[in-house]
């Protein structure tokens, strides 16, 4: 059995851990703390924001850094992903604004002890110790001494956080032990972190919480770099909350540039009507003071400073208001400004930007590219993201492939025997969830077949092709080149003639014409030897409905994957809810029993189980159960 040592005890680390005792690893989990997860239990303030309900390119783009660099494992394991893990593991959870994902208990211990139940259950091996140095013997990393002795692994996983909040154990020894395998480290410092300014009214202020405001960031020259809607807090020594958080990403340079926020107090209304509610309001109230008055539009702590900055006294009454005051209180309530004159420390941001290079770790598996036997996961490589879930996702996703590529890593035969696996059956019973997974634990090529059709969808589209025009499909096919591509990461990258459309594919319009041409026998005829080439050049795994029976017939291993109508509608309506799309569930059955009818009677590669499969049922089994049934059912008919 491989012997895998994980560093760290955070998100990434448990999610490490856990991963590769689940791919069949024994598992050595290193941390000094007296618990594990203690970030992970003062995330989104105590609330822990999970993750965020959004799929890989959603994802990348709210990657601060290297963004592109985690396509490989957002790919295989987005938001969704992550959310399906932690029900597994018995935590309930909702979608809030900004599709925030939270345990419903809104209590972030609950996140952890799901985690910590599960290395219980999968025997992880839990060692109090801090690690100060990586062993080497061959040539490659065999191991770590800690303060309190030595671990020899087969492979280590270094998963210990950046140097933001120190009191968690984030002090930098992730650096240190990648220093010590060659890796370059970019210098860390905060992001996401508070904003301090010297102007008096942010400590008069302090302890205002101002909500559906609007916060805009200008340079010195006036230039906007950062906007958003949101929540905002006054403190002692300048402005914290969400927005700022999310606007310090932005701002680097604090010696040699001028910041300044602009908060919009009343983003709702326009100049235009924003007068217009003033005029009322000191017309309406004309014999109250202008201090009442001033408290219907802004927090009572607020009214002083508004009122000093627009020259106006509260203790007058409203209708001695000019029409220069009222202009600049109009200027000051749609744009309230603050100096910033630096950032607070690391050790007080959210999360740490820089760390271990990305150019030195391999995308898809979280692999040292300098020292065999070593990954990364998390916080300690070069990569942040903005506020929403985006950074915990981060670490679930490398932390996931790291553990899996650790546990995986020493079967180069297993590689080289060549063998196809065809994974039929009917919509909603997981095929692509699973043959994604299963590609991944068998280190082989998942050809996702639908992308294929997406190609040819797109190219209809472009053209100005109905899709349903079978001659006009047909007549458009000789011209139009699909090329597919996998790279060291593993990842399918779709082609049209020559063009990279694999972004472009996913688009939802895509999804009517890829449905529509895919019925056309023309199409499937054009696309079926491209499939039978690649299953001839390499180990692949493809998912459908007529792959074992019409596009590889000789394939070693068929499997017929499918769930009882009612099992798999529940699933779906599971996923419509937390998605925030629900449907009644009897709508949601006739749907797929509506699907499943139409595909079992379609007159071009109806959905058939081939009379060699291997029928799986997974009515009774959870994702982690369904997994290892196919993944031994491909080892033993491919003689793995």
């Amino acid at each position: 059995m491989r012997s895998v040592l994980v560093i760290g005890g955070g998100a990434a680390g448990m999610m490490a851990a856990i991963s590769a005792a689940r791919a069949g690893a024994a598992v050595t989990l290193l941390e000094p703390n007296e618990r594990l997860g203690k970030k992970l239990n003062i995330t989104g303030k105590g609330r822990c924001n999970v993750t965020n309900e959004s799929g890989c390119a959603e994802l990348i783009a709210h990657v601060l850094r290297n963004g592109k660099f985690l396509y490989s494992v957002f790919s295989s394991w987005d938001g969704r992903d992550t959310m399906s893990f932690f029900t597994s593991l018995g935590v309930p959870l909702k979608v809030e604004r900004g599709r925030r994902v939270y345990p419903v208990s809104d209590r972030a211990f609950d996140v952890s002890a799901a985690l910590e139940r599960e290395l219980k259950r999968l025997r992880v091996r839990l060692v109090r110790d801090r690690a100060c140095a990586l062993v080497f013997r061959d040539g490659r990393v065999a191991g770590a001494k800690g303060e309190a002795g030595s671990y020899d692994a087969d492979a280590v996983i270094v998963a210990t956080g950046g140097v933001s909040y120190p009191a968690t154990g984030s002090t930098g020894d992730g650096y240190r032990l990648a220093r010590q395998a060659g890796h370059t480290i970019r210098p860390p410092c905060g992001s996401l972190v508070p904003l301090v300014s010297d102007d008096p009214d942010c400590a008069a202020m302090q302890g205002l919480s101002l909500r559906n405001v609007t916060l805009t960031v200008r340079n010195g020259k006036g230039k906007v770099i950062f906007s958003e809607l949101g929540e905002l807090l006054f403190t002692h020594f300048g402005v914290s909350g969400p927005l700022v958080l999310s606007a310090s990403a932005h701002m680097h340079d604090f010696s040699g540039e001028r910041w300044r926020l602009v908060i919009d107090l009343k983003p709702a209304l326009d100049e235009k009507k924003l007068d217009a509610r003033l005029l009322r309001d000191f017309s309406e109230r004309s014999n109250q003071t202008l201090g009442n008055v001033l408290g219907g539009l802004v927090p009572r702590s607020m009214i002083p400073v508004v009122a000093r900055r627009a020259g106006i006294d509260t203790e007058s009454r409203a209708n001695a208001v000019t029409k220069e005051q009222r202009r600049r209180l109009l200027q000051t309530l749609k744009s309230f400004e603050v100096p910033v004159t630096g950032a607070r420390g690391v050790e007080e941001a959210i999360v740490t930007s820089g760390g271990v290079s990305v150019r030195e770790i391999e995308p898809g598996t979280m692999a040292s590219k300098l020292a065999d036997g070593l990954f990364f996961a998390g916080e300690v490589i070069d990569v942040d993201a903005y506020t929403g879930g985006f950074n915990l996702q981060i670490a679930w996703a490398t932390g996931k492939a790291a553990g899996e590529a650790a546990a995986a890593e020493e079967d180069k035969g297993m590689e080289e025997k060549r063998y196809a696996v065809a994974l039929d059956g009917p919509s909603g019973a997981g095929k692509s969830t699973l043959a994604k997974a299963a590609a991944q634990a068998l280190r082989i090529t998942y050809v996702d077949t639908g992308a294929i059709y997406r190609v040819i969808g797109l190219a209809a589209r472009r053209a100005g092709v109905e899709p349903r025009d079978a001659a006009a499909v047909t007549a458009l096919l000789p011209g139009v080149d699909v090329g597919m591509a996998h790279g060291a990461d593993g990842q399918q990258r779709m082609y049209l003639n020559g063009e990279d459309v694999s972004d472009e594919i996913r688009l939802p319009e895509i999804s009517m014409y890829a449905s529509a041409v895919s019925a056309l026998p023309e199409v499937r005829a054009f696309l079926l030897e491209m499939q039978r080439k690649l299953a001839r050049e390499q180990s692949v795994i493809m998912d459908g409905r007529d792959i074992g029976t019409v596009v590889l017939p000789d394939a070693e291993v068929k499997i017929f994957l499918t769930a009882a109508p009612e099992v798999r509608a529940k699933r779906r309506f599971l996923e419509l809810e937390q998605r925030g799309t629900p449907k009644p569930f009897e709508e949601v059955l006739a749907e797929l029993k509506e699907r499943d009818y139409n595909d079992t009677h379609r007159e071009i590669a109806p959905l058939r189980q081939a009379e060699d499969a291997v029928l799986v049922d997974t009515s009774a089994l959870d994702f982690e159960q369904s997994k290892a049934l196919i993944l031994d059912t491909i080892r033993e008919k491919a003689g793995l």
